[in-house]
């Protein structure tokens, strides 16, 4: 009797399951590009500390595949020096282009911090998987860019008047040996404090988003607002890396510049290793 009733419920189960439902399971191979590469959550504050912890990581990264890594690094830089000499284009392609060599970077250092076998390719990776999303968030950062530039123009315009007329002739005068007045000086510096002002979050937006595109699958709003809030969260640790940069690249200089051919990398490493400290829990 006993047989017979499990026989029973077996095949109702049978009958009763939807045969069109998608299995639900996650059927896409472990760390292809279309999958989402990290589970990523919402930016954290890390602790003041996390600024050197973020060089130690890269640090340990690097060493794993320095040599696929220093290769990319020199394709992607010949890439962005190739963009720039596109007639015309070559101020916006470099805008443009910037989000999918960043991605394709944090690939490449994802598979050498997984032991995943990186390739030089990893950094094209992007263009294929991704190409939609980070055009738009390169699209906006490009607007930004040009938005604050005029907010800037505007501000100045508004702020000092006759001094902005005035420094053609000031330029002119330099030309001809005769320095323009101090008053010149302070208002073009007040004029870069002020545009450097307003793209400090349009820069804290863009920073994290092509990895927020590639490796958790975000809109470009969400990456750029998500972005946004990682940085302003992680201000403390942020300017504690920044003090730590500081400090070895002068170190670096010291023995005829020899030591930015490590350190340089390392530092591109390192923004790696702060997206996964920030929107993981896997540093």
């Amino acid at each position: 009797m006993q047989e017979d009733k499990s026989s029973f419920i077996k095949k109702t189960e049978f009958f009763m399951t939807n045969p069109y439902q998608q299995p639900s399971a996650d059927l896409m191979p472990e760390g292809t590009a279309g999958d989402r590469l990290l589970q990523i959550n919402a930016p954290r504050s890390r602790d003041i500390g996390a600024g050197w912890r973020w060089f130690s990581d890269a640090w340990r990264v690097f060493k794993s595949a320095w040599g696929t890594i220093l290769l990319a690094l020199l394709v992607a830089w010949l890439l962005s020096m190739a963009a720039q000499f596109v007639p015309l284009l070559g101020m916006f392609l470099g805008f443009l282009i910037a989000p999918f060599l960043s991605a394709g970077l944090l690939v490449l250092l994802y598979k050498a911090d997984e032991q995943r076998g990186p390739t030089v390719g990893d950094i094209f990776t992007p263009f294929s998987t991704h190409f939609v999303p980070l055009l738009l968030v390169g699209l906006i950062y490009l607007g930004l860019f040009i938005g604050v530039l005029i907010i800037g123009g505007v501000i100045g315009y508004l702020m000092f008047g006759d001094a902005l007329a005035g420094m053609a002739d000031s330029v002119a005068g330099m030309e001809q040996g005769v320095m323009p007045p101090d008053m010149a000086w302070m208002n073009i510096a007040l004029l870069g404090l002020i545009v450097m002002a307003l793209m400090i979050p349009v820069m804290a937006a863009f920073w994290f988003a092509p990895a927020l595109v590639v490796m958790g699958d975000y809109g470009p709003g969400q990456a750029l607002k998500a972005s946004l809030v990682g940085c302003l969260r992680n201000i403390l640790p942020m300017l504690w890396y920044s003090v730590i940069m500081v400090v070895l690249l002068v170190l670096a200089m010291i023995p005829v510049g020899l030591g930015l051919i490590v350190l340089l990398p390392v530092l591109v490493v390192t923004y790696y290793s702060s997206f996964r400290d920030i929107y993981t829990d896997t540093l």
